[in-house]
């Protein structure tokens, strides 16, 4: 067993093709894409205009921390700002951690 990272990518569905390519330009090589439907606020007050309402992907993929921070640093600088997109990363214990070279 390795102990890798899991990245969990919840976006916009319209932008799930641009993330992909972005993903796989950063060697990711697989991932699972689930289809959702999402609604966030990111201000304080809620009772106000949602900042986004519609379909979702959340993208799961598994990585080195090489990877991971390739990842993160790309959407940090070129998705967080003009989409509702969030990421997060969890630890990973792997059984064929060569499939992820």
């Amino acid at each position: 067993m390795a102990s890798l990272r899991v990245i969990t990518i919840v976006a916009e569905a319209e932008i799930a093709d641009r993330i992909a390519r972005d993903l796989r330009t950063l060697g990711v090589r697989g991932w699972n894409l689930t289809h959702g439907e999402g609604h966030w606020n990111t201000a304080l007050d809620t009772t106000g205009p949602a900042d986004f309402d519609g379909p979702t992907v959340r993208f799961e993929l598994v990585a080195k921390d090489e990877t991971v921070a390739s990842v993160m640093a790309h959407l940090a600088a070129a998705w967080f700002p003009r989409y509702a997109v969030f990421a997060w990363v969890s630890p990973a214990e792997v059984l064929r951690p060569a499939k992820y070279d």
